[in-house]
């Protein structure tokens, strides 16, 4: 095996175990975690477990774009049909401006998500239910379904740009 291929073997597959990790408690969270503690806790417990889970999720968050940011760096590098920084002349480039343009979107997404909205949730919830904390939290959940189908187009993108 050249270097080349074990390089980009090591990195594809960092790169996938970062999506896996990411993608999966993203699910997890929106659609079992957050369901089952608003079901079965009060919500001042739902609160405090929701906020002492949030401290332990984030920072996998993190580790992930940021292995994804390093790792997909690496690959397109890499890639053959990568024509340089700003060159956008075939249809694999273009759709990769396309899956970059939502991940930014996603990465910004999540930052507002772990470190305005959850914050601003967590100070309102202390002095208890209140409308303003109720819409934030609708905001929330939104934020987490619209990050999860963007997630899932980005996906899509890099399943096609794979194939090419």
């Amino acid at each position: 095996m050249s270097g080349d291929l074990i390089l980009l073997s090591v990195v594809s597959w960092l790169h996938l175990v970062a999506t896996v990790v990411w993608l999966g408690a993203m699910v997890t969270n929106i659609l079992v975690l957050v369901p089952t503690a608003r079901e079965v806790l009060e919500p001042q417990v739902m609160g405090r477990f929701l906020g002492s889970f949030m401290k332990r999720f984030r920072p996998i968050v993190y580790v992930s774009i940021t292995a994804l940011t390093i790792t997909g760096g690496i690959m397109t590098l890499l890639n053959k049909l990568y024509l340089g920084a700003f060159a956008i002349g075939n249809l694999w480039t273009q759709l990769l401006v396309v899956k970059h343009i939502l991940i930014v979107i996603l990465i910004v997404g999540v930052i507002y998500s772990f470190e305005v909205l959850a914050h601003r949730i967590g100070r309102l919830a202390a002095a208890g239910p209140s409308p303003q904390l109720a819409q934030l939290q609708k905001l929330q959940v939104r934020l987490s379904f619209a990050g999860l189908v963007t997630a899932m187009i980005v996906l899509l993108l890099t399943s096609i740009i794979t194939a090419m």
